[in-house]
């Protein structure tokens, strides 16, 4: 990134401090000279894209989602083994029937003083459901009502029972005193959300340049933030490439960059904290082409492809290798659960399993629906006429040379359909690590004597691709959810069968973590041993932070900012 660039962006910044007009001037004299103060202390320096509104439950900007977090707890939070933990929650109880939670609150005060209650979250759940775009929206869809005890003990009802209706409930709580009765302008008026529970509490809020947060002494939770000592300014710029372009600058301490800038920071400058993001990367076969409905012809290519070798290539080893879609720390994930590694033998040996005359068979039958009936009729006699004809030549062979002889020509039938092969793999263009992969799968293939060509698409190219079917593998990515649901993913792949239906099922109606636990290790088992789908692995993202701070932070793609009451400066 050029040094221009750099300045041209804290140009931007010093002028949105500056102001604009004369008579902006004299009314914003005391609010600037504050924020010029503040950008002299020894703050933690960190950045958002400004914001269109700071009501956490209408933002749908990741980078102020982030900082936000640190203003409004939730009920749930999810860790930096993306499981959920309890965070406003002091204790809870699942109903035996999965249709509804318990829950009793933490002591927890707003930032103006006034207790957290029931209503607030009953408030809050409400306003999710009301809102036209509220990223949360999914979150609360299964939620039907929500019924008080008192101002600390609430149920939460579902329509249905759901494994993951507790990864739900991780959506900030707002405060029902502060928003109650305000129109859909009010309610994203700054000015109305300066009042939340979380570990800091916004002090001052400039909206053309700054907001500052200080640290919440009446916080519920004194082991979390009792080695705190730095406040926080958050600086507000005008797209991602700013904030990358700031901390370049060393004008903010921490930010979040992706692997294409992460070139541009020096060790001796920076220190650079790689995580398991969300995400997920996998290939998928074309059901609709016979051949990848024989179990072996999967295997084979499973077999055949160097994943090792994918992921230091292609991706840098810069992935974290899962056999499934979950992240790797996840408590549903097993890793006992191995997936079939690279085996050249192996992958000729399952070659060689491949029932080439079924999927002939398959594939006539699918071809036959476009035939008109007279074609159909003469090939039905041909077929009879050939078959009478071995018949005959057959009554004459002992049934040991007739053995041998229909394994000869079955297997040079296979070697001859293998040899006619050229599949198709397709892959987004715009992705350089994928790209490099599928040339790196081609190669593999190419090698075990299965000829492939790669077809690099845009984005729109690539989803008509994948919507017509027009492709044998492809190499594709998913951002996996803060909800550990891996219904989509599997169904997307294009395999199915009542089995995998059934778990896939009762992993939906799970009503306690064992039971989701033994189910998905039921689904893993069973995808890896059928080769549903290849899982390559899940993309690290990073962290940058100045070397002039110290201390660690415990980030995940859900909050990359946990850990920060735990920094501090270097002398």
């Amino acid at each position: 990134m050029k040094r221009i660039k750099v300045v041209a962006v804290i140009m931007t910044i010093m002028l949105a401090v500056s102001g604009c007009g004369k008579g902006d001037s004299n009314k914003d004299k005391n609010e600037k000279q504050n924020v010029s103060e503040n950008n002299n202390l020894e703050y933690i320096h960190l950045s958002m894209v400004n914001p269109k509104t700071i009501n956490p439950i209408h933002n749908n900007d990741q980078s102020v989602g982030y900082i936000l977090d640190l203003v409004y707890d939730s009920l749930f939070t999810i860790d930096s083994n993306y499981n959920a933990v309890p965070q406003l929650v002091d204790e809870y109880s699942m109903s035996s029937d999965g249709k509804s939670i318990n829950i009793k609150l933490k002591d927890a005060n707003w930032h103006n003083g006034k207790p957290v209650t029931s209503d607030d979250v009953e408030f809050t759940i409400d306003s999710i459901k009301r809102s036209e775009n509220s990223s949360y929206k999914s979150l609360v869809e299964n939620i039907s009502s929500v019924t008080s005890t008192d101002n600390k003990n609430l149920t939460i009802h579902f329509n249905q029972p759901y494994a993951f209706s507790i990864d739900n409930l991780i959506f900030p709580i707002v405060s029902k005193s502060e928003l109650s009765g305000l129109n859909a302008t009010e309610l994203n008026d700054y000015k109305n959300n300066m009042v939340g529970s979380g570990a800091y509490k916004i002090s001052k809020y400039n909206k053309r340049s700054n907001m500052v947060l200080t640290l919440n002494q009446d916080y519920y939770d004194k082991e979390k933030i009792k080695d705190a000592k730095k406040e926080i300014n958050v600086m507000l710029v005008p797209d991602e490439a700013a904030q990358v372009s700031m901390t370049l600058a060393l004008s903010s301490d921490i930010t979040k960059v992706g692997i294409s800038d992460l070139s541009e920071f020096q060790e001796d400058e920076f220190k650079i904290t790689n995580y398991e993001g969300r995400g997920y990367e996998y290939m998928i076969f074309n059901y609709s082409n016979p051949i990848m409905n024989d179990i072996n012809f999967r295997k084979a290519i499973s077999y055949a492809i160097d994943k090792n070798k994918i992921l230091s290539e292609a991706y840098l080893g810069n992935v974290s290798e899962v056999n499934f879609p979950l992240h790797s720390k996840s408590k549903y994930y097993d890793s006992s659960i191995k997936s079939i590694g690279y085996n050249v033998e192996k992958a000729k040996e399952s070659l060689g399993k491949i029932d080439i005359d079924k999927v002939n068979s398959n594939a006539a039958g699918k071809d036959d629906v476009s035939k008109n009936e007279e074609d159909s009729k003469k090939e039905e006699t041909s077929k009879k006429e050939e078959t009478n004809k071995k018949e005959n030549e057959a009554n004459k062979e002992s049934k040991e040379a007739k053995k041998a002889r229909e394994e000869k020509e079955k297997n040079e039938r296979l070697k001859e359909s293998i040899k006619n092969l050229n599949l198709k793999i397709v892959v987004n263009k715009e992705n350089s690590e994928r790209v490099k992969a599928a040339h790196l799968i081609r190669e593999n293939l190419n090698e075990m004597g299965i000829k492939s060509t790669v077809e690099e698409l845009e984005g729109d190219a690539l989803a008509q691709a994948l919507d017509k079917k027009e492709y044998d593998l492809a190499l594709v990515g998913w951002e996996l959810s803060s909800v550990p649901d891996a219904t989509d993913i599997i169904n997307y792949s294009g395999y199915t069968n009542e089995k995998l239906t059934n778990y896939l099922n009762s992993l939906k109606n799970s009503k306690s973590i064992d039971d989701t636990k033994s189910i998905y290790k039921s689904i893993q088992k069973y995808v890896n041993d059928n080769v549903a789908f290849v899982s390559l692995g899940i993309t690290d993202d990073y962290l940058v932070t100045n070397k002039r701070i110290t201390g660690n932070l415990k980030p995940n793609d859900f909050d990359i900012y946990e850990g920060i009451y735990n920094l501090g400066f270097k002398e």
